[in-house]
């Protein structure tokens, strides 16, 4: 390495994609520096748009179930969910400094909800099923001082928490069958509660809010509609007023005129999860089945009149603008008077202009686990990523999605781009191999039924024309590819289970292929035949091929990083990349010189491939590390996890790599003339150099092809064949058979 440090260097990321959008209100912004602040893994994130830098505060031992940001926008507090059996933890955080303060673990199992009372006085926690208690945190003594369970035994649990927004010792709570208000006497270490009113109404409270004079409260329910109370507080002893009491004013819905009278309340589909109190009364509303809607009270029917309305919610709300969003909506945030962020579960983030009503994808990341991680040959501006129903084609230099090919309800196990990046070939766990074009997304062709149970690896030759698949049930397949047709060369059989991954030599030669079973086998993939065989005590989860070909490099779920020679199967090294966990996934750049390892432990290593030393460390990831590429210009290499998070990674200067072999003294044969014509005969063997691209869809046009800040989503067309309807043998000839019909 010549002049490289002893010490171990920490990796910093360019960019971080990922966002936990089902973390109910687990968005924030912070009032100040206008950073987002958001829940990922069991880490909290936060994230400047403006400078486009991103960092984690980690804590937590589980994933985080709630989020909440205190007014001053000094402190943060976060609940976790644990296993059964273990208690969940409740951390306050210090906002600038990045540390906690303080922590309890009074809850059983999970965390509900919390917030922040105002002035920053309290913290309110509220258990999950297995606990079913309110505690409230005193941020003065920075202790707990009152554990009360939330419901009564006849209702249910609850689901969210408000605070008033003027008096610091009061709040609501909302659930199943369950609403509630409630006094904190800081004292004498108590609660008081007060149930409100509901009359015969029975609902499941999803959100709420509460307008700025403490006065009303809106809340979100299961069945569609919007519950409005009056609340009649504060009073120290008696939690409402004397004399008074908090009750249900009616259940709204939006009126439709077009339909008559008891049958002109429209609800919202999958229920409200989302509400923000405007001015003017006006009401920002997100229903679970993505519509976004502004809506204010009707002021042309007094609400006395709806009393006799034949339905329990009354057409109360009068539509003003609508939308429609991919997903449940989870979180709304005001950045400004007239633009608000939201959130939804499937981990998007929009920006919504409610004044001008301009609706626009800002941040967007994967759902599920990312299983494949690909660059294109030679080629660094674009790379593609596999998960839970989906492709999707990333700008490196843009940090933003360009493309989105959608398959419903089946997996993408891997997926790769030809070396002259004409097409996107990918496999899917419906046993089915799929093609697109890199700028439009069109299905070029598919192959069902390419494995009985599915295919999960996948290997692309230089040329294009040969690709090799893995599926879960150990065979190794070879396929060869014509413009109109696809033809199964060769099935190979030595596995015994799951294949994880494939990767050929640079000669189209050989390819590897590593199981589950313990073993990685070298094939002929000219002869059709195995060459070598390399077993250990381990399953392996990746092999990758050296640059030359001579050497292959594994890893496996023991922790173990072994290299291995390609025409003997001897064992060279063995490096101890984890004590404790699995190492995932490989990837070794353009000269051999460096290569990258993930694991379940959350960290990123980089070593040097000579000496088998880390190099370079990162740790940013919230969950288990599944996948990972070097880019083919070695200053940066993509990471993803099983929460959906992508991470571009800086590679320093010092281990970029240098070229191997090296650049040798160029010498030029000196020029004679002669008189044959041999260099005018052209040459009998054509090696394809010569020969032009098909005029066509090409991945270095992606960028040129998608406008900044756009996303184009595709969706792929089913490959089941339809069946044919039955011929009448009698239709050409004209005959009918049946005489009574002549």
């Amino acid at each position: 390495m010549g002049d490289s440090q002893d010490a171990c260097r920490q990796l910093l990321p360019r960019a971080i994609f990922g966002i936990n959008g089902k973390v109910e209100n687990g968005v924030r912004q912070h009032p100040v520096t206008g950073s987002i602040i958001f829940a990922l893994g069991n880490k909290i994130g936060i994230a400047d748009y403006k400078k486009n830098t991103q960092e984690f505060v980690a804590g937590h031992t589980n994933t985080i179930s709630c989020l909440d940001l205190s007014k001053s926008g000094k402190y943060m507090a976060s609940g976790q969910i644990n296993h059964m059996g273990f208690r969940g933890y409740v951390i306050i955080w210090d906002y600038e400094q990045r540390k906690e303060i303080s922590r309890h673990d009074l809850h059983k199992v999970s965390v509900q909800a919390i917030c922040f009372t105002a002035q920053d006085r309290c913290v309110v926690s509220i258990g999950g099923v297995d606990d079913g208690s309110v505690i409230v945190f005193d941020m003065e003594a920075f202790s707990p001082i009152c554990q009360t369970p939330a419901s009564r035994a006849i209702s249910g649990n609850a689901l969210t928490v408000r605070p008033m927004h003027n008096n610091p010792y009061f709040f609501v709570t909302a659930g199943d069958r369950h609403l509630r208000l409630w006094s904190i006497l800081r004292e004498e270490k108590k609660l008081y509660v007060q149930d409100v009113l509901m009359a015969s109404k029975t609902r499941v409270f999803y959100c709420a809010r509460i307008d700025k004079t403490d006065e009303f409260a809106y809340l979100g329910t299961g069945t569609g509609d919007i519950v409005k109370i009056v609340l009649n507080c504060c009073d120290r002893d008696h939690v409402s007023k004397q004399g008074s009491t908090s009750c249900i004013l009616g259940a709204f819905g939006t009126h439709n005129p077009r339909k008559p009278t008891g049958r002109d309340c429209n609800r919202y589909v999958n229920g409200v999860r989302a509400l923000y109190v405007l001015e003017g009364g006006r009401l920002l509303i997100g229903a679970g089945n993505g519509d976004i809607e502004l809506v204010e009270e009707r002021t042309d029917v007094p609400l006395i009149n709806f009393r006799d309305y034949p339905g329990p919610t009354w057409p109360y709300l009068r539509t003003l603008k609508k939308t429609h969003v991919s997903g449940r909506i989870s979180s709304f945030v005001r950045s400004k008077p007239e633009m608000f962020y939201i959130c939804t579960d499937t981990n998007e983030i929009y920006g919504l202009n409610i004044k001008t009503w301009v609706l626009k994808l800002l941040r967007t990341c994967h759902t599920k686990s990312v299983y494949c991680i690909t660059f294109p040959k030679n080629y660094s501006g674009v790379f593609a990523t596999s998960g839970k129903e989906c492709i999707r084609i990333w700008s490196s230099g843009r940090k933003q999605e360009l493309l989105r090919i959608m398959v419903y309800n089946f997996n993408c196990a891997c997926v790769r781009f030809t070396h002259d990046g004409t097409s996107i070939v990918s496999v899917w766990n419906d046993g089915i191999i799929r093609a697109f074009t890199p700028i439009t997304g069109r299905l070029i062709y598919a192959i069902p039924n390419a494995h009985n149970k599915g295919c999960s690896a996948l290997a692309v030759a230089s040329t294009g024309r040969l690709i090799v698949t893995g599926g879960i049930e150990g065979q190794v397949r070879v396929w060869k590819i014509d413009p109109y047709r696809q033809d199964l060369l060769g099935v190979l059989k030595d596995h015994s289970g799951p294949i994880t991954s494939l990767d050929i030599n640079y000669l189209d030669t050989e390819v590897i292929s590593a199981c589950t079973d313990g073993s990685c086998v070298i094939w002929d993939i000219k002869r059709m035949t195995r060459k070598q065989v390399v077993t250990a005590n381990t399953q392996f989860m990746s092999a990758s091929y050296f640059p030359t070909g001579v050497q292959v490099i594994t890893c496996g779920s023991d922790g173990r990083i072994i290299y291995w020679m390609v025409y003997n199967g001897a064992l060279i090294r063995e490096l101890t990349a984890s004590k404790k966990s699995s190492v995932n996934c490989l990837a070794i750049n353009e000269t051999g010189d460096y290569f990258i390892s993930v694991g379940s432990d959350l960290q990123v290593k980089l070593w040097d491939y000579n000496s088998g030393a880390v190099v370079g460390l990162g740790s940013e990831h919230a969950s288990s590390v599944i996948s990972c590429a070097y880019s083919p210009c070695m200053t940066m290499f993509v990471t993803g996890s099983t929460d959906g998070s992508l991470i571009i990674w800086d590679v320093p200067r010092d281990f970029w790599g240098r070229p191997n072999p090296p650049d040798a003294t160029k010498y030029s044969l000196p020029k004679t003339t002669s008189k044959s014509r041999l260099s005018e005969v052209p040459a009998r063997v054509n090696s394809g150099t010569n020969l032009k691209a098909p005029k066509g869809e090409n991945i270095d046009g992606l960028l040129k092809a998608t406008p900044k800040d756009d996303l184009c989503c595709v969706e792929c067309p089913p490959c089941a064949k339809k069946e044919a309807k039955a011929v009448d043998p009698y239709a050409e000839c004209g005959i009918v058979p049946d005489v009574r019909k002549c």
